[in-house]
């Protein structure tokens, strides 16, 4: 009973981390290299602090391919392997927020 509620707990706060992961952002969105080993490297912050790294230009659902951004930028690329359903693969296109 105590390891099922934990359980719920654990999955809850995962959750709840990954709402502001690479795979929440959207174009215009500004993130930052994530400190944290438990999520996928980039955070998504708020455009008007001193954390923003960088401004998402454009979000590329189903690739992995990083040159569908410009060269004159950087790409993210994030891949997600579902236990019970197909892989999401997804390209960031990245500009400095400074």
């Amino acid at each position: 009973m105590i390891g099922a509620v934990l359980g719920v707990i654990f999955l809850g706060v995962a959750w709840i981390s990954s709402m502001d992961d690479a795979s929440s952002a959207a174009v215009g969105d500004c993130v930052k290299k994530s400190s944290s080993s438990l999520d996928d490297g980039l955070e998504v912050v708020d455009c008007g602090t001193s954390e923003a790294q960088y401004k998402v230009t454009a979000v590329h659902d189903d690739t992995s391919d990083p040159s569908v951004c410009p060269a004159s930028g950087s790409a993210y690329t994030k891949s997600v392997h579902r236990r019970r359903g197909s892989d999401t693969h997804m390209v960031l296109c990245l500009a400095s927020a400074k």
